[in-house]
């Protein structure tokens, strides 16, 4: 048997996961320590997460893009 170590995640799955563990955090912290004084870094780790997300998206589109045309 053998095994096939070449093999590569997209990236694409990697940051979407990535993404999502930091926003889940995020929103989990928010929802059961609601008097925890340090929820406007939550906030904004949250904005950050998703901002990354689209721009990391975005700008992958537009290189696949270039290199198709």
């Amino acid at each position: 048997m053998k095994i096939n170590r070449n093999t590569q995640i997209p990236n694409m799955i990697v940051y979407g996961v990535l993404y999502a563990i930091i926003f889940g955090v995020s929103i989990w912290l928010l929802a059961f320590h609601k008097e925890n004084p340090t929820n406007w870094v939550l906030y904004v780790l949250m904005t950050v997460a998703v901002l990354a997300a689209l721009a990391h998206f975005l700008l992958h589109l537009r290189k696949k893009n270039q290199q198709s045309a």
